[in-house]
């Protein structure tokens, strides 16, 4: 795969027939330091190489070819290349088509500059992360794609491309996703790669304290608001002004604490414990849960205003069973950042990682690799460095021991041309066939047609002796029982 390097020297394309909307919109563009490519016809633009291009901005009004057609085909050539659709009057069902087919945005021609140097930030920032992910794939190598955040399977390239569309932007976003697929980490990203890395980022779990000690810690408190409250203390939102309040399992909150934090977010202002003095407070609020909160919601536990504040933008993190093609470069990841780029693993150790159904997800597997890199001795990590949960993922089956056996007590065979009392044939008979049936006198009796009970009643009469086990040897003692 030929490596590209997008930047500003990449052009952007302008697809429209109207000269004078082209240029005014190239003219924009180049004012926004971007080349700049036009085209009057969509047959011009589709015989050009578009491997290096930015973005495109697509007019779908052409003469010469409908323009979902001419997505269509920019889609189909290379998957990663922003299309801005130039809109006027857009029909609905015409916008709902573009999106299907792939656009990246909507721009009305009636644009603002600003507005378009930011939709155009945005394209070539996604442009330079899919471009990246689809180079990593292809390699097999991990890849950072924001802050943090490693992989490079289809689902986190969906989800980089999602948190790259709300990097500039204060819209509320809440992460859901299970127990330990890093939403903080995700939270991390979006905070340190967007406008407010330069402010605070103020990480507060709202399932660790309890009712009153979250309020104080989330809202702050006066001294002497409550028994041991020596001091003023400033709480999570203000130590978070000008940055990021990331509230880490948000589903937890008593209901009283969600209608404070419903007010702050609705009036931007906060009341410590114990104070009536307003305080502006100016932050971005990103929450977290591994809850259901619509669940939440319909069950009453959870405001459904409150809901509809925090997720304004709500962003998935699939579990790891999920993104399996990501298990790997993430080891390689924790090997490099733990032990060193010396480490590796065996065939079979990496083929016990790979088959494990991690419930625990990258924490899980995050955990494995430092205690895999604590037991090796070596430069190697074996398959005996692995918990033994992972070993029996590849290792052959061991199989299962004998169950013990019954014990039948039986006399001697008698001689071949001894008669034989009809009591004692019966007595070997029945011998014979708990013997077949492994002891089992359900089954014995089966075989014998007779009842369980009437079996049973005939075993004690004859002095068969059973011992205690599921399985029945043949064991020889002298002498007959009594007739």
């Amino acid at each position: 795969m030929n490596v590209v390097d997008f930047n500003r020297q990449s052009p952007v394309v302008i697809v429209d027939r109207d000269d004078v909307a082209r240029r005014s919109l190239g003219a924009w563009a180049e004012a926004a330091g971007y080349a700049v490519r036009e085209y009057a016809t969509a047959r011009e633009a589709l015989e050009a190489d578009s491997s290096e291009w930015l973005a495109v901005c697509l007019e779908l009004g052409l003469e010469d070819m409908v323009g979902l057609d001419v997505l269509r085909h920019l889609r189909a050539r290379d998957t990663t290349l922003p299309v801005i659709v130039l809109t006027r009057n857009l029909q609905l069902d015409t916008a709902v088509d573009a999106t299907r087919l792939g656009a990246f945005a909507f721009l009305d021609k009636a644009f603002e500059p600003a507005r378009l140097e930011r939709t155009l930030q945005s394209a070539a920032k996604a442009r330079r992360v899919s471009w990246r992910a689809l180079r990593c794939a292809g390699d097999g190598g991990a890849e950072r794609l924001i802050g943090a955040i490693v992989g490079r399977s289809a689902p986190m390239r969906v989800l980089a491309r999602q948190l790259e569309r709300i990097l500039q932007s204060d819209v509320p976003v809440c992460i859901s996703g299970e127990t330990g697929t890093g939403k903080e980490l995700v939270a991390r990203a979006l905070h340190e790669q967007g406008a407010r890395a330069r402010g605070p980022f103020v990480a507060v779990n709202c399932a660790a304290f309890s009712e009153s000690l979250l309020e104080s810690e989330l809202f702050g408190h006066e001294r002497g608001a409550f028994t041991g409250a020596l001091a003023m203390h400033r709480g999570c939102f203000e130590q978070a002004q000008g940055g990021t309040l990331f509230l880490d399992e948000v589903g937890e909150m008593s209901s009283a604490t969600q209608v404070r934090l419903l007010r702050i977010l609705q009036e931007r202002t906060l009341r410590r414990v114990g104070s009536t003095a307003e305080v502006r407070v100016d932050v971005r609020i990103i929450a977290a849960t591994h809850r259901d909160l619509m669940a939440e919601v319909k069950a009453g536990r959870f405001r459904e205003d409150l809901y509809y504040r925090l997720a304004v933008y709500p962003v998935q993190v699939p579990a790891l069973r999920e993104r399996a093609t990501d298990i790997l470069p993430l080891v390689d990841h924790f090997l490099e950042k733990f032990g060193g780029p010396s480490l590796s693993l065996t065939d079979e150790a990496r083929e016990a990682l790979v088959r494990h159904r991690w419930p625990g997800n990258v924490r899980e597997l995050q955990n494995v690799v430092q205690r895999a890199i604590l037991s090796c001795d070596g430069a190697r990590i074996e398959l005996a460095d692995l918990p033994p949960e992972l070993r029996v993922l590849v290792l052959p089956p061991v199989p299962a021991a004998p169950p013990p056996m019954r014990t039948v007590i039986v006399d001697p065979p008698a001689p071949s041309d001894a008669v034989v009392p009809l009591r004692e044939l019966e007595r070997r008979e029945i011998l014979k066939a708990l013997t077949v049936t492994n002891g089992s006198v359900t089954k014995a009796a089966k075989l014998l047609g007779l009842g369980r009970a009437t079996l049973y009643r005939r075993v004690a009469e004859l002095h068969i002796q059973l011992e205690p086990g599921p399985g029945v040897t043949l064991a020889p003692v002298c002498g007959r029982p009594p007739s």
